[in-house]
């Protein structure tokens, strides 16, 4: 009996296998690379190097950062490059690219008037912030929710709370730095010493007490520990850097630096939410922190619950009610949403996350204000003749209390006519580029400049590239909105000579008869963003830099500084913070 056909047939050989595996690993390989590889959009300009790498230009910018201290630089390099005022990156893997617009008209356009029909808060925000506050509105899309939660604490930002609450408390707590450091001139004689955590503590304590009603007493612990000491006895060379002992933080002032120094490794993470919930949620320091930050907002929380739980006569449109009973962010909130409960006919939830997470939040916010005022101390540093005029302004201005040598009072600092002062400012914003972009989210296939961007989109906008420091690439009219053409003269252009230079007589206007005015659209100016969506804490943050700055100047001369000192590179992390902050003073009355 013959065998079957196919046991007949002669044995397969791996020869016979070989070829055509190797042909399915080929071609399995090149599409599965091929699927993880980015995937542009179409008609954007990209550099076609970047969209052939796994990591696009993630691995490329954070060896910019390395190199500069920031990352952002790398982008306004690139928009220079392509010769493109719109291009697209590859920042995270297997995502989306993003599309950035180096045109500070169409930047304005898209956060002014094209807002959340068109363009709503980047949802990269809701990747740094959901993990630590995920009730916070600021990463929020524009809606009800978002309404709601910005409602609880918008009497923050009344004439009212900044005047009588806010004001005096950033006044007291600048002060306490400015005696801190009246001991550090007389110990350091004439040498150079770091003023960064002094100053982060003195607007730490100031967010902090506007935000719950007491003090952290983190500038006093280390007042009451220098003002102990004896004269230095080996001081180092005259331009070397004077090294202060440090006294211990409360643990509630460490707690809170220390989440919030958390989202600052985040931005720098290719997996930012992987990142910040893991390290929130897993690494026992934070975990510590966050149930200290939660026992503490929950104490104060029930104090002003007791506070405002029987007052039922609070009338949110009279200033004279938030002046009488409104002593903390903590009292609004509280007092909101036990007003909101009644109206709605429901139980009130002063305990909530929510409630928690937009004051903590509002705190952390805040925080970052010290940036603004290092960026400014160090130019008024290198541009000695600045602060001379500035200084002069400041006397001419307040006669009064500069006649009896005493400081002024935070209302006589909010209320003064200070244009060369609030050109200072400006200026320092605009060369310590303080927010280097601004994101916004594509809320439906959108045109910009010329090129359809798909819905959902990330749209990174620079204030760093060109029609900042570099001279604006050339977009031809017909393909600009027709808000943005309609907007053509509102906003000024920077003369291409001393783009770069720190200037700030290029705010001023002189009306030819020696009086100079402010004129806060002599060119681009982002910092704060633009539109509904700009930040929430604009005046807080105009407020405190401008009380903290008059005052410093007032008491102290800040000499120059050694160049080993002096370097303006930053450090990277979520605000552009400079890397070195050094003063030499020389107190003043």
């Amino acid at each position: 009996m013959g065998l079957p056909v196919f046991e007949r047939l002669p044995p397969p050989t791996s020869v016979q296998f070989l070829g055509p595996l190797i042909a399915i690993i080929f071609v399995g390989g090149y599409l599965l690379r091929r699927a993880l590889l980015p995937k542009p959009i179409p008609g954007v300009p990209y550099r076609k190097a970047n969209a052939e790498k796994f990591f696009g230009n993630g691995l490329e910018m954070l060896a910019w950062k390395k190199e500069h201290g920031e990352m952002f630089g790398y982008l306004a390099e690139m928009a220079m490059e392509l010769n493109a005022p719109i291009f697209q990156i590859f920042v995270h893997p297997l995502s989306k690219p993003w599309v950035v617009i180096a045109d500070t008209r169409e930047s304005n356009d898209i956060m002014a008037r094209r807002t959340s029909r068109d363009f709503d808060r980047s949802k990269f925000l809701g990747d740094l912030l959901s993990s630590l506050s995920p009730e916070f509105h600021f990463h929020m899309p524009t809606g009800d929710r978002w309404k709601a939660h910005r409602k609880l604490v918008a009497d923050t930002m009344s004439p009212a709370f900044l005047s009588e609450v806010a004001g005096p408390q950033m006044w007291e707590s600048t002060m306490k730095a400015i005696e801190l450091w009246r001991v550090k001139e007389r110990l350091a004689e004439g040498r150079p010493f770091s003023i960064s955590e002094d100053l982060r503590k003195a607007a730490f304590e100031i967010i902090w007490t506007a935000t719950f009603g007491f003090e952290t007493g983190a500038m006093k612990v280390q007042s009451d520990l220098l003002s102990s000491l004896p004269k230095f006895q080996n001081l180092p060379d005259i331009d070397q850097e004077v090294d202060f002992p440090v006294a211990a933080d409360p643990p509630i002032f460490k707690a809170g630096l220390m989440l919030n120094d958390t989202l600052q490794s985040g931005i720098q993470s290719l997996f930012p939410r992987l990142h910040l919930f893991l390290a929130y949620n897993v690494v026992p320091s934070l975990r510590a922190a966050r149930k200290l930050k939660d026992r503490v907002i929950e104490s104060e929380a029930k104090k002003a619950i007791e506070k405002f739980s029987t007052k039922t006569d609070v009338k949110w449109e009279d200033q004279g009610n938030l002046r009488r009973y409104m002593k903390s962010a903590m009292d609004i909130v509280i007092a909101r949403e036990l007003q909101s409960a009644r109206k709605e006919g429901r139980a009130p939830d002063p305990l909530s996350r929510v409630v928690q997470d937009e004051l903590f939040s509002f705190m952390l916010a805040g925080n970052e204000i010290y940036t603004l005022a290092v960026w400014t101390l160090k130019f008024l540093t290198a541009h000695q003749d600045v602060q001379t005029r500035l200084r002069q302004e400041l006397q001419d201005q307040l006669k009064p209390r500069s006649e009896m040598g005493v400081s002024p009072s935070a209302s006589e600092i909010g209320s003064a006519k200070l244009p060369y002062f609030d050109a200072v400012l400006e200026e320092s914003l605009r060369c310590g580029e303080i927010t280097q972009t601004n994101i916004r989210t594509t809320q439906h296939d959108v045109t910009i400049l010329g090129h359809l961007v798909p819905k959902d989109t990330e749209v990174l906008m620079l204030n760093n590239g060109p029609g900042v420091f570099m001279p604006l690439l050339h977009v031809d009219d017909s393909i600009r909105s027709e808000s943005s053409r309609a907007a053509m003269e509102k906003i000024g252009e920077w003369d291409l000579e001393g783009m770069r230079t720190f200037n700030p007589g290029r705010w001023l206007v002189d009306d030819g008869e020696g009086h100079i005015s402010f004129n806060p659209s002599a060119g681009p100016r982002h910092s704060f963003g633009a539109g509904p969506r700009g930040c929430f804490g604009r005046k807080w943050a105009s407020l405190e830099l401008r009380i903290m700055v008059v005052l410093i100047i007032w008491n102290f001369k800040l000499e120059p500084i050694p160049e080993p000192l002096s370097s303006f590179k930053p450090k990277p992390g979520l605000a552009h913070r400079p890397e070195m902050a050094f003063v030499r003073l020389t107190a003043l009355g």
